[in-house]
């Protein structure tokens, strides 16, 4: 007797569309996550072209890693029908975050998804203000803004990011000019700008059952997150759906 497919012929062509020459495990992950969610599916679906484009472009195996990042995070919000997704709302040729989020209709928010490429031991203050400093660029100021940071394994607490932020406004503080513009800023006062468009940062550790997930919020943000919305976002985000690569 014939084996029964892994998925739907639709997933095995959508799979084989956007992620050709992908790892078979990342292959098959995504696979899963097209059967278990019709949303997600619908999602991949209208932007496959973009998500093939990201994933072909990449030149080594923690760039695709990173695109993960961004899939997965979109699998588990589109797991509650309160929220709707934009994938690159704001253009490919413009600088944007990943994802524009609407909930319940009415309520518009942008996250920016990255991987902190580690596994094991503490993430420094000085690898964190980088990571967080890398991302404010992409943020606009029409609406408020997040950071979702994934990881697998690393102590990353509400503590550590703490630390990551004070660091960067004693920089800011002390106008340290040159330690902004080798990070891409004219200078320390368009640093603090694009710093109160980010309102807070999600923390999603894959290693813990159930995925371990913390929300730290920016105190001196021009435009908070809806408190609902971060509620929700963390329920999203806790859940140990499809998280096994």
């Amino acid at each position: 007797m014939r084996r029964p497919p892994r998925w739907t012929k639709k997933t095995d062509q959508l799979v084989r569309h956007v992620a050709t020459g992908c790892r078979p495990r990342l292959q098959s992950e995504l696979g899963h996550w097209l059967e278990d969610s019709s949303r997600f599916t619908a999602y991949i679906s209208a932007n496959q072209d973009k998500v093939r484009k990201k994933l072909s472009t990449c030149g080594d195996e923690e760039c695709r890693l990173d695109v993960r990042s961004e899939l997965l995070v979109a699998y588990l919000i589109l797991a509650d029908a309160r929220f709707e997704l934009a994938f690159e709302a704001y253009g490919a040729r413009r600088l944007g975050p990943d994802l524009t989020v609407t909930f319940r209709t009415n309520q518009r928010f942008n996250l920016e998804v990255t991987r902190l490429r580690a596994t094991t031991g503490d993430a420094g203050d000085d690898k964190l203000a980088n990571l967080v400093t890398g991302k404010l660029r992409q943020l606009p100021g029409d609406l408020p803004n997040a950071l979702v940071i994934t990881t697998r394994g690393l102590q990353l607490s509400e503590l550590s990011l703490a630390a990551a932020v004070r660091l960067l406004k004693l920089h800011s503080d002390g106008k340290d000019e040159l330690f902004f513009t080798r990070r891409g800023f004219r200078n320390a006062r368009e640093f603090y700008a694009q710093y109160l468009h980010l309102s807070g940062i999600f923390v999603l550790d894959e290693a813990t059952v159930p995925p371990g997930t913390f929300f730290f919020p920016n105190r001196e943000a021009r435009q908070p997150l809806p408190k609902e919305a971060i509620t929700g976002l963390i329920a999203c985000l806790t859940s140990a759906r499809g998280t096994n690569v």
